[in-house]
């Protein structure tokens, strides 16, 4: 049976606090520990490196691109502010070139999904990953949708047997 690559994933966040900084470390953490080979700044990168090109790379190079949504995030992105602007410019970018919008996971960390999904997301299925702890199935909708193993369904060989 051929090897599977692991699932690659960016993790773009606002930097709100430090107790939201180590939620994203745990969070990271959790995922590598089931397989995921993530892509986080404060593991990337170090004094002195270009953080435009580290951010430009993360989100281009990367399968997945998860958005820890939350109050600051939304203001930041929607306002083109800071790393999280540059990020959404980014990522805005490569939704209308590439029409590739699925690569871009928005998870609700805090708040109300209304209030805090950047305007580029709101349409979207999101991961809700809010409280302590959050909820393990919401946790495991990502983990099988990272590693592309989502239930399909199977209609096309049921009208083929009908038919028969």
């Amino acid at each position: 049976m051929a090897e599977t690559k692991p699932p690659k994933v960016f993790i773009s966040y606002s930097w709100d606090d430090d107790t939201h900084k180590q939620w994203v470390r745990n969070f990271a953490a959790s995922l590598l520990e089931h397989g995921v080979d993530v892509t986080l700044d404060r593991w990337e990168t170090v004094p002195g490196a270009q953080l435009p090109k580290f951010m430009e790379t993360a989100v281009r190079e990367n399968d997945f691109v998860l958005v820890i949504c939350t109050p600051k995030y939304k203001e930041k992105m929607d306002n083109r502010k800071g790393g999280v602007g540059y990020e959404g410019d980014i990522m805005t970018g490569e939704i209308f070139v590439q029409g590739n919008a699925e690569k871009f996971i928005p998870i609700l960390r805090i708040g109300e999904w209304e209030d805090v999904a950047p305007s580029t997301f709101m349409g979207k299925y999101f991961i809700d990953l809010h409280g302590e702890p959050y909820s393990e199935d919401n946790y495991q909708d990502l983990l099988i949708t990272l590693f592309g193993i989502r239930e399909k369904s199977r209609i096309g060989e049921r009208f083929l047997i009908f038919l028969e």
